[in-house]
């Protein structure tokens, strides 16, 4: 007699069952971070976290501004909200670009493994042995300083880890049984590969756009620091970091808002990253 197959918990069902608390916070950071990018415009305008207005310089926090302003007179609460728009967006864009351009070329290279899948792996490895930092630097460099370019920047460097990442579990599996028997009766390679391959590694996908995400915060932020970033005055976690960086032995809360937003923001999708491996590992669906 077949017992019924045990259904699959949940992702937030995993965490709670398991008591993951750590990981259903960070979970919870994401979804407020996701909301008050959402959310920015309808709460503060574009000219309240831009304008200058020295006669509002730093306020502290309080009824007026509940985070205070910065040096400028410039909301801190609405800049710090603008400030995740903006780098939630990069960080979505950038990471989305890698992962459609990574995991098309590392699925080619693994699936037809011939000379030229060599010589692009070859240049991939190439690629991953320069800093990815550093790559970033040498597109903006050419491309400006803009938020397209941000974007630009973090996503081609980030492209040789998926190429690298995924080609391996393709050509593993493009010698399984289901996929030879595909082939056997004729469906095409382009078919065996979206059908068949790729959503046996969409497990894979998940993880690593998760961990993906927060790299990409970490380096666009990093190059916002040194003013690589989007130019003054648009609200950028890593410059309001760098502007803030005077004041604070005498105001500090101005650099205290983006700097806790942005750390908190990075060690959630790690944290989240690492609950979501434990998750989709078959090891843990009988949890």
């Amino acid at each position: 007699m077949l017992l019924p197959k045990k259904r699959r918990l949940g992702f937030i069902s995993f965490l709670i069952s398991n008591k993951r608390w750590f990981a259903l916070s960070a979970f919870v950071v994401i979804l407020v971070m996701v909301a008050a990018a959402l959310c920015a415009p309808f709460l503060f305008d574009w000219d309240s976290v831009t304008k200058i207005n020295l006669s509002k310089s730093l306020i502290g926090p309080g009824t007026e501004s509940l985070l205070g302003t910065d040096q400028l007179g410039r909301d801190l609460l609405g800049r710090v909200l603008w400030g995740a728009r903006i780098t939630l967006t990069v960080a979505v864009s950038s990471v989305g670009i890698a992962m459609l351009v990574g995991v098309s070329v590392g699925a080619a290279c693994g699936y037809y493994n011939g000379a030229i899948a060599s010589l692009v792996m070859r240049v991939m490895d190439s690629m991953i042995a320069f800093p990815r930092t550093l790559v970033a630097i040498l597109v903006i460099t050419v491309a400006g300083n803009s938020i397209f370019s941000l974007t630009l920047a973090i996503a081609i460097s980030s492209i040789p880890i998926y190429v690298r990442f995924f080609a391996g579990p393709v050509m593993a599996l493009r010698n399984r049984e289901f996929v030879l028997a595909s082939k056997s009766i004729g469906v095409g390679d382009l078919r065996l590969l979206l059908v068949h391959i790729l959503p046996n590694i969409g497990s894979l996908v998940i993880i690593q756009a998760t961990v993906s995400l927060a790299e990409a915060i970490l380096i666009g932020s990093g190059l916002s620091f040194l003013g690589l970033g989007p130019p003054p005055p648009t609200p950028e976690w890593g410059s309001m970091i760098s502007e803030s960086r005077p004041l604070l032995t005498t105001h500090p809360y101005v650099l205290i808002a983006p700097g806790c937003a942005l750390v908190l923001t990075i060690l959630s999708f790690n944290i989240v990253g690492d609950a979501l491996r434990d998750y989709i590992d078959p090891k843990s669906r009988n949890a």
